[in-house]
């Protein structure tokens, strides 16, 4: 995902967040670890309460889950697994549509 996706892509607009959910003992701490030992450097987010609503908003029921949000901020991709042409086929996509009116490019 780092290399790939994230550092390939990130200066044509590409936002890659990940979430930590249902971590096992400190979830800050565990996400930290996991970013640490990946060498990740997007964000990564997690829930303290170890009950996550973006695990139920984008019905996550088992990990990894893939979702591609166009730049509307509609869901164009989701995914349980991972599958690296379909994902890259769907951000290549994502990245061709034209950004908002009222935005600029990169904000």
């Amino acid at each position: 995902m780092e290399k790939e996706f994230w550092q390939a892509h990130k200066a044509k607009g590409l936002v890659v967040l990940g979430v930590s959910v249902w971590a096992e003992g400190d979830p800050l701490k565990m996400a930290k670890m996991f970013a640490q030992k990946t060498k990740i450097t997007y964000t990564v987010a997690y829930d303290p309460e170890k009950r996550s609503k973006v695990a139920e908003a984008y019905q996550v029921e088992g990990l990894p889950v893939n979702v591609v949000i166009g730049r509307d901020g509609k869901i164009r991709y989701w995914y349980g697994g991972f599958d690296v042409k379909s994902l890259k086929k769907a951000i290549d996509a994502a990245l061709k549509e034209p950004a908002p009116k009222g935005t600029t490019k990169g904000k």
